[in-house]
């Protein structure tokens, strides 16, 4: 009995000593060892030794990585189930295939959204709360003013009916990379793992799973899955298989937003609202922008910049967007000259080419499409059809947990129509199923 309660106390310090929280899941599993009765102190010992071993080659070599929930992508999905997996005591890695957070939360240095842009509050709670928790602050997504049309033509107003976000909108200050930053603050140094992808999920035989992705492989009592679900089953091998009907539910489910492409042109000044407009303009059928409206006014709203940010939708518009090549800056999405100079063009036809030509200071761009890590072809897409993918968008088949511990994130897996919200909510799912689970599976071992 006093051989067994010294190697409990020796596994405790262990755990605290390998950076383990004494309340945390991985700590109460070692602290378990020594009250089981088919283990001696030495076995304790031994154990702890072997861990402690295994942190060494984990930090020397970054070959083999043990924790209690491994996070496939670091969306705001993601990083919103780290966080709070993290903030309840459990060790977390997070595997991100780019080189940056955010995933489809994507801004310029100005603070202009890429990807996602908008917020409906008081509406969208799940996203209002964490960017208070956060210190985050919205501005207006102001459509006041005059619109513009080609050829010069403009009316006095109309902005909010040719906008795509509609009447009340907010954006997120600084853009919403400025959550997927701020989330992934909250985490431990060297939690996120950049240029890491997932390539096969696997249960492990003692229980658990394993996730491969290339010359990393990631040891862990749970996963969460928190790509796109279409995605996740063309780029993921699981074993053992997902149930079909599950596997079949994720094919059919097309990316929120992933068939669009945006621009963004960042301007010396806000000229638009010196000559009275909102910034919303409509464009021909042959420009690369459908609509634009104001993303960034350094002068009103205190913003980084001033921008202009556009959109276009389909394979078709995104193609055209892709021919101009590759970035001149991937991690900014700056543009390189032949599209700046495109997209000069038909900013010029329903701005005036002076006005453009005398402020524009830079473009960017990003075609979602381009994206393997956000985009795949499936059918051909929802919207090809005339179809609305946000109507299979929370289907349970995308959220149903694989019984050996893979749990499923990412906006939609929620009836969030696709917005931040939802992604923000399938994160606080996936983070609370697990600790339910964990601490399920910790009760049980004390029992034994």
């Amino acid at each position: 009995h006093m051989a067994a309660c010294v190697g409990t106390l020796s596994v405790r310090a262990s755990a605290c000593r390998l950076g383990f929280r004494t309340g945390s899941h991985s700590a109460r599993l070692l602290a378990s060892i020594g009250r089981r009765p088919r283990f001696t102190a030495l076995s304790a010992v031994l154990l702890v030794t072997r861990a402690v071993a295994s942190s060494a080659e984990m930090s020397s070599t970054a070959e083999t990585l043990n924790c209690d929930v491994v996070v496939v992508g670091a969306g705001i999905s993601g990083l919103t189930a780290a966080s709070r997996l993290h903030a309840a005591g459990f060790s977390t890695v997070v595997l991100e295939a780019r080189d940056r957070v955010g995933g489809r939360c994507f801004s310029t240095p100005e603070g202009a959204d890429l990807g996602a842009s908008w917020a409906w509050l008081p509406d969208e709670t799940n996203v209002a709360s964490v960017a208070k928790e956060l210190g985050l602050s919205w501005v207006p997504q102001r459509l006041d003013g005059g619109v513009r049309a080609p050829g010069g033509k403009r009316a006095p107003g109309g902005g909010e009916y040719m906008a795509p976000c509609g009447p009340g909108a907010l954006r997120m200050d600084g853009g919403y990379a400025a959550l997927a930053e701020a989330l992934a603050k909250t985490l431990p140094p060297g939690a996120i793992r950049f240029g890491a992808d997932a390539r096969k999920i696997a249960k492990r035989a003692e229980g658990g799973v394993v996730v491969e992705c290339g010359g990393v492989t990631v040891s862990a009592s749970r996963a969460v899955v928190a790509i796109p679900p279409r995605v996740a089953i063309a780029r993921v091998a699981f074993e053992p298989a997902l149930p079909e009907d599950q596997a079949a539910q994720m094919r059919g489910t097309q990316t929120w937003a992933g068939d669009w492409c945006k621009v963004v042109a960042s301007f010396k000044e806000n000229f638009w609202r010196k000559n009275g407009d909102a910034g919303v303009a409509k464009f021909g059928a042959n420009a690369l922008l459908a609509v634009t409206w104001e993303a960034a006014d350094p002068d009103d709203l205190g913003e980084k910049g001033a921008c202009l940010a556009g959109v276009n939708f389909g394979a078709a518009a995104c193609e055209r967007l892709l021919r101009f090549g590759a970035h001149a800056d991937k991690k900014t999405g700056r543009s390189g000259d032949a599209l700046r100079a495109a997209v000069k063009k038909d900013l010029g036809s329903v701005f005036g080419e002076a006005v453009v030509d005398e402020n524009l200071v830079a473009v960017y761009h990003q075609a979602w499409t381009g994206e393997e890590h956000t985009w795949h072809d499936g059918d051909g897409g929802a919207l090809a059809r005339g179809d609305d993918p946000r109507r299979l968008y929370g289907h349970p088949a995308l959220r149903k947990i694989a019984p050996w511990g893979v749990h499923f994130a990412g906006t939609e897996t929620e009836s969030k129509s696709g917005h931040v919200d939802g992604a923000v909510a399938a994160g606080e799912r996936a983070a609370s199923e697990i600790k339910s689970a964990l601490a399920k599976q910790a009760r049980e071992e004390e029992e034994l």
